[in-house]
């Protein structure tokens, strides 16, 4: 009996370790027909699956769509160390033909793997996802696990990955024994039916049928959708018809909003190992992306011992109310009625000792002010007044304890914010999106600039063109840009007559990010641009200013 124990004592801990060192997978599918490959934003993703490759009954391949698309991903995705697999099937208008022909006869499934092995590498992909979603029960299941088999050695004796998609619940023709031949399995917790189709309900649902199953939490990684039901609507065709980034209906469509997204991320870390995205191109841009929100959770839910705040990020807060919270620029007491953010409404996370932090917004501190009055963001350095406690509440949202051990609340924008609350309801429950990096997060550091902001001086030295000017000599700081972070921008000889026009453009002279401002002193928002060189153009009073940037 003491045998047996201690060997599960080591068997547990065996577990416990591997899962400790599993990484928090975040799988993005981008399809041949749809999304670009420049805007996708790679930093935080761990996986993209490229769809679809479709067999055909003899082993062979169709002709992959777009191969220069997938070439183009595989190199931007690699230089941002994320790695690429290979998705063959899909629903393909429930055909499944090609599957269940090859898998049935040895040769034709040796045709596949040997297809397969040839296809990863010459596209240099690091693995091979199998979308056969709905396997017949039978000699078709067991010929599922002949063919993931076979392709489970190929794959791994090359040190590449093997994954495959599963539907959210009654998988029943997955046999449990082929939890053992990949590297993990994502669940499709979507399209459940027409409306609801993917519920938070659903999600644990999901999760606990394949669990129930046998599937180690190591290998799941919960499918989450950016589109909605009947309709078959992207998030962001959604919001642009006038649709809630927190809401989980509109129009009687249902999709899934911020919070079920943060929520559903959390329940992928406290029972999985990870988040997939059908799919990437459906996304909206800026503060309401559904992977900036997912992106929130994991920087929070990674940060490790008892805080989980995202230490060293830029942040955006936005109460129940779905407005933002400013600063005020320390000159008035902070409020949360602001429909967009700039520079006000931006706030550098940093450790502030003993499980706490401080938030930082134009160089000077928030302050709680003790409960006592409304609080302010003017303070050059932190004391315990300026320090609180991020708690990650269930539901995806953060809340803030200040040193007083009272909760701040929003006061739902209808006047300033305080830091009297004895618990933590809606209005001192707030969503928050990293937007940058903090550029010197030591907390007695403070700057004249925004924080998270590179200064680029926009130099008079220049060469006439026309009635043009082309500059040929900038200052920056830093530069490169840490990724994720702002550009501050000065233009010299500024004439407030005359309107600022700036242009963030790729290296293939591509803008990726406009501009229309109206003072001589403003910030390019670049948090979603990926790492690359770039040129930021800008245009004022008849001239016209270029720098190359670089964003690592």
């Amino acid at each position: 009996m003491k045998a047996n124990l201690f060997s599960l004592f080591c068997l547990l801990c065996c577990l416990l370790t591997a899962s400790a060192q599993t990484p928090f997978r975040v799988v993005g599918y981008m399809p041949s027909w749809a999304g670009s490959v420049s805007t996708v934003q790679y930093s935080k993703l761990t996986h993209i699956n490229y769809a679809f490759l479709l067999p055909t009954a003899t082993g062979g391949l169709q002709a992959i769509e777009n191969p220069s698309k997938l070439q183009s991903l595989v190199s931007t995705a690699h230089a941002n160390n994320v790695k690429v697999l290979i998705s063959v099937g899909g629903w393909n208008d429930g055909n499944d033909s090609g599957f269940e022909g090859l898998a049935a006869n040895a040769t034709y499934r040796t045709n596949f793997v040997n297809n397969m092995v040839n296809f990863v590498n010459q596209y240099n992909l690091d693995g091979v996802d199998i979308d056969w979603e709905y396997p017949d029960a039978g000699a078709s299941a067991n010929n599922y696990i002949s063919l993931m088999t076979q392709l489970s050695t190929a794959m791994h004796n090359q040190g590449k990955l093997l994954t495959g998609a599963l539907v959210g619940t009654g998988g029943a023709s997955i046999l449990s024994s082929a939890f053992a031949l990949v590297d993990f399995y994502t669940l499709m917790a979507y399209d459940y039916n027409n409306f609801d189709h993917s519920t938070y309900t659903y999600a644990t649902q999901s999760v606990n049928y394949w669990l129930g199953r046998g599937m180690p939490a190591s290998k799941l990684v919960l499918g989450l959708p950016f589109y909605g039901r009947p309709t078959w609507e992207s998030y962001a065709q959604l919001l642009a018809r006038g649709a809630s980034p927190n809401a989980d209906v509109f129009d009687n469509v249902g999709y899934n909003g911020i919070p079920t997204i943060k929520a559903k991320t959390n329940l992928a870390f406290d029972q999985g190992s990870g988040v997939m995205i059908w799919e990437l191109s459906q996304d909206a841009t800026g503060a309401n992306s559904l992977l900036s929100a997912i992106n929130d959770v994991v920087v929070a839910r990674s940060g490790g011992g008892s805080n989980p705040a995202p230490i060293g990020k830029v942040i955006t807060l936005r109460g129940n109310n779905n407005l933002y919270v400013s600063g005020e620029n320390g000159t008035t007491a902070m409020t949360c009625n602001r429909a967009t953010y700039g520079s006000w409404e931006q706030f550098s996370v940093l450790d502030g000792g003993n499980g706490k932090i401080a938030l930082r917004s134009m160089a000077k501190y928030v302050s709680s002010e003790n409960g006592t009055q409304p609080m302010t963001a003017n303070r050059t350095t932190a004391q315990d007044w300026e320090k609180f406690t991020w708690v990650a509440n269930s539901n995806g949202t953060i809340s803030l304890r200040a040193s007083n051990n009272l909760y701040v609340s929003s006061e739902n924008g209808a006047a300033p914010m305080n830091a009297n609350r004895t618990t933590a309801g809606g209005w001192e429950s707030f969503n928050y999106t990293v937007v940058g990096n903090v550029v010197g997060s030591v907390i007695a550091q403070t700057t004249g600039l925004a924080d998270n902001t590179s200064a680029v001086t926009l130099s008079a030295m220049s060469a006439d063109i026309g009635d043009k000017t082309t500059a040929t000599k900038f200052s920056a700081y830093p530069n490169p840009v840490a990724a994720g972070g702002n550009i501050f921008v000065k233009v010299p000889a500024y004439n407030s007559k005359s309107p600022v026009k700036a242009v963030l453009l790729s290296a293939g002279r591509q803008a990726l990010v406009q501009q229309q401002e109206t003072s001589g002193s403003f910030t390019v928002k670049a948090a979603n641009v990926p790492a690359g060189t770039y040129f930021l153009e800008v245009s004022h009073n008849g001239k016209v200013y270029t720098q190359k940037i670089i964003i690592q």
